[in-house]
């Protein structure tokens, strides 16, 4: 029977969601985990898209196939029971066998948290930044990048992928006490594309960064400044949409 599930989990120990030799991920622990407990089984979790090392999640979703005659109600709680606490399955269901938690996937969702002032319970789940930040132009950025675009100058180079336009239908900033939260939903994405939007804007926003200059690299034109990366921790995979 065909399973999707719903896992949260923060990344900061992890190298990511993809599994991988010699390094702890997130689909890594779940697949030993699934493992132990169905040890004659081929498991196969496939995720609906891999985070980056150090980035977190609040509902990323996964499909995997499990014997027919599995209890899910006892297999779920017993597989939170050997994960780390760092990840969680908070739901589950069986879907119909042609759902994929990839290739169904319509659209996908992250927020990206940033502190202005100091929190012990968050400095590995948000960026700090003491400086001023100017929300206005934060947000003339994020509502530029609204529409079709291609993100070839705005994410880190992969030769592999030749199709680098992306769809973005929202794209937006907002102020939550102390925190500056950025919203964007896309179609696709392309590897640290929001990072490299986030990271830019601030510089923008911090006027280190030429609006012109990022006006040029959405629209792949030569630019005077290289786009700035920030950091993974304070990034999240919000939600997946499914038709």
């Amino acid at each position: 029977m065909n399973i999707k599930f719903i896992i949260e989990y923060k990344g900061t120990h992890y190298h990511g969601w993809q599994m991988q030799k010699n390094a702890d991920t997130i689909q890594g622990e779940l697949n030993k985990a699934f493992n132990i407990l169905l040890p004659q089984s081929k498991i196969n979790i496939i995720g609906s898209g891999r985070t980056d090392s150090g980035v977190h999640a609040h509902n990323q979703i996964a499909s995997v196939i499990l014997p027919s005659e599995v209890d899910l109600h006892k297999f779920f709680n017993s597989v939170n029971g050997i994960i780390n606490n760092d990840i969680f399955i908070k739901k589950y269901e069986k879907v119909d066998d042609d759902f994929h938690a990839r290739f169904s996937a319509k659209f996908r969702s992250y927020k990206y948290y940033i502190n202005t002032q100091y929190s012990p319970f968050k400095k590995n789940i948000s960026w700090l930044i003491n400086n001023k930040i100017n929300l206005n132009l934060l947000n003339k950025c994020s509502d530029t990048i609204i529409g079709e675009h291609n993100f070839a100058s705005l994410s880190k180079n992969n030769d592999e992928i030749k199709n680098k336009v992306c769809i973005i239908y929202e794209s937006f900033w907002e102020q939550s006490g102390n925190d500056l939260i950025y919203t964007i939903k896309a179609n696709r994405y392309l590897h640290h594309m929001v990072r490299f939007i986030v990271g830019t804007s601030v510089e923008i926003s911090k006027s280190n960064f030429l609006f012109e200059d990022f006006m040029n690299l959405i629209n792949n034109k030569p630019s005077s400044s290289h786009p700035i990366c920030a950091p993974s921790k304070g990034l999240f995979l919000f939600e997946v949409l499914y038709d």
